[in-house]
């Protein structure tokens, strides 16, 4: 015991100190747990507003309009492209979705005569009624609850999309809030790591909008090369479960590979084929292009960080996992790293050309 307080008084530290720490740590962690549904919301908020605050600060440093102006001319840009999307390819898209779901229902029967019979198909209908019983329980929830879900989903997205535009339209205003809670010794660095991490955090969303796109119309291509029915949908559904790295690739291949192996064996080797080679182009050639400006993340810390984020908050934790990750890692590296452990190495994960 008297060692220990000789250590801590030895390090700057008393105890008191270290009992505030802990309880302020346990006090965050309870805070965490008890609104991450509202936190991963602004966490989202913050994601979209530095992305859009980026594009446009990049608009105005090349043409004679102020940031805010900028910003607003992306947001028009964005909903024309969405009308125009939603014009040109909607009513197929449309069309080609409520065949799929109807494609799909059909093709479980299908498939369960083919390959009902089979040791490892058994094993798959096993798992499949159990979880089917599952969610027939889950699902049998009074009409009041599906409502004020519905209800809170609207709100969140109006909350979502407001804090976002407030965000991105004075961000030194919230940044300048966070800094002031800090030393004034430390406002100058703090400053600086936010920097940084808005950097990681904007550059982190194009790569994954220029992985989308990719995804996706490359998926549209292969499969309609080889016959596939329902290739625009399956496509588009594959450039939006590419938003989550690893997990949402085989997310997307498995509609398709189901829809194909309605059609025979032959099919699915060649459907397999295409998604196979969608997203070699995707990891090997487009992603490399933009990863120089992003934060490195190792491949087991990415997954991990997906599985524990996802386990304590569920399916927006699975995706806002990875954005997270890089900001953790950037304050990580620059805080603990480079100025507790005098570091400099803390910086290369952060650096750019």
């Amino acid at each position: 015991m008297f060692g220990t307080t000789e250590k801590l008084a030895a390090s700057g530290w008393s105890i008191r100190d270290a009992i505030a720490w802990i309880a302020g740590i346990a006090a965050a962690g309870l805070v965490v747990w008890l609104f991450h549904n509202e936190l991963l919301l602004v966490f989202l908020a913050i994601l979209l507003a530095v992305s859009l605050r980026g594009a446009a600060d990049r608009v105005a440093a090349h043409a004679p309009v102020s940031p805010r102006w900028a910003m607003a001319l992306i947001m028009i840009l964005v909903v024309l492209a969405i009308i125009g999307f939603s014009m040109w390819v909607g009513p197929q898209l449309i069309q080609q979705g409520h065949d799929l779901v109807k494609t799909l229902s059909g093709d479980v029967t299908q498939l369960t005569k083919r390959y009902g019979q089979t040791k490892w198909g058994q094993t798959l209908l096993a798992k499949a009624t159990s979880s089917e019983s599952s969610a027939a329980r889950s699902l049998a929830a009074p009409a009041m609850t599906i409502a004020s879900s519905t209800v809170g989903a609207v709100a969140g997205f109006f909350v979502l999309v407001v804090t976002m535009l407030y965000f991105a339209s004075s961000p030194e205003l919230y940044v300048k809030g966070i800094v002031t809670l800090v030393p004034k010794e430390r406002r100058a660095r703090t400053h600086e790591v936010l920097n940084k991490v808005a950097h990681v955090l904007r550059w982190w969303f194009l790569g994954q909008l220029i992985d989308m796109a990719v995804v996706g119309v490359l998926t549209v291509v292969g499969l309609s090369l080889i016959g596939l029915p329902m290739a625009l949908a399956l496509g588009v559904l594959a450039g939006l479960l590419t938003f989550v790295p690893y997990f949402g690739a085989i997310l997307a291949a498995i509609p398709a590979l189901a829809i194909a192996l309605g059609q025979g064996t032959h099919m699915a080797i060649w459907t397999a084929v295409i998604f196979a080679i969608v997203h070699v182009v995707e990891g090997y050639i487009v992603s490399p292009l933009v990863q120089d400006r992003m934060v490195r993340l190792p491949p087991a810390l990415l997954i991990l960080s997906m599985t524990f984020i996802g386990s304590l908050f569920g399916a927006m934790g699975v995706i806002l996992a990875t954005p997270m990750a890089a900001a953790g890692l950037v304050l990580v590296s620059e805080f603990y790293v480079v100025d507790v452990l005098d570091d400099e190495s803390g910086r290369d994960v952060t650096s750019h050309k």
